[in-house]
């Protein structure tokens, strides 16, 4: 945990006589292993404004919030009626539809591959470089999707997504970053809704 480490390194500061040469002359010097995936899933509360691009270039803004508490993600596109919640822990994704207040609930496409929070994502990546969007640095991943096009990510050290290109063609990118707490009463839907199970 990072209060962990941020303790241990307090005590050395604290200590500094006594633990420090104690440090250089017992315990060698080890260089950690290559990180081999990003994480791809917010350590925190996050709330990201993204820029789309679509296939003939057209713009939309879309925003992405995450609860670290609940494991739910709140997606918003700019223009739409509908607002998706997708919940981790019970892999079901809920459409909110603001003009008939109806919450359609279905299971939540691709939950079978998440990444809990502090594991390093599955499947095969190449690290590229650092870049920096939005005011913030991350590092860039490459990977390879179901069609074998090439898919690159800029993923923060605390798994925010700030950018993605899909076989060299910006897909999307972070306009605006926020790490605040994030109420949790928005990852459900407004009073009022009725829950509506889709046709089996």
């Amino acid at each position: 945990m990072p209060s962990v480490r941020v303790v241990g390194g307090a005590v050395c500061v604290l200590l500094g006589a006594v633990c420090g040469s104690a440090a250089k002359a017992d315990v060698p010097s080890v260089t950690p292993p290559p990180v081999q995936a990003p994480l791809v899933t917010p350590l925190h509360d996050a709330d990201i404004v993204y820029v789309l691009t679509g296939p003939n270039g057209q713009h939309l803004h879309q925003r992405m919030r995450w609860t670290s508490a609940l494991w739910r993600q709140r997606v918003e596109p700019e223009g739409s009626a509908t607002i998706m919640l997708t919940d981790y822990r019970t892999h079901t994704l809920m459409v909110l539809d603001s003009t008939n207040h109806t919450a359609t609930v279905t299971s939540a496409p691709g939950s079978d591959s998440f990444a809990t929070p502090g594991t390093p994502a599955a499947g095969f990546w190449r690290n590229l470089e650092q870049g920096r969007i939005a005011g913030e640095p991350c590092t860039i991943w490459e990977s390879a999707d179901s069609d074998s096009q090439t898919t690159a990510f800029c993923y923060t050290d605390d798994g925010l997504m700030l950018g993605a290109t899909h076989g060299g063609r910006p897909v999307l990118e972070a306009v605006s970053v926020s790490r605040a707490p994030q109420p949790v009463e928005i990852f459900d839907p407004p009073p009022g809704y009725h829950r509506v199970d889709p046709p089996r």
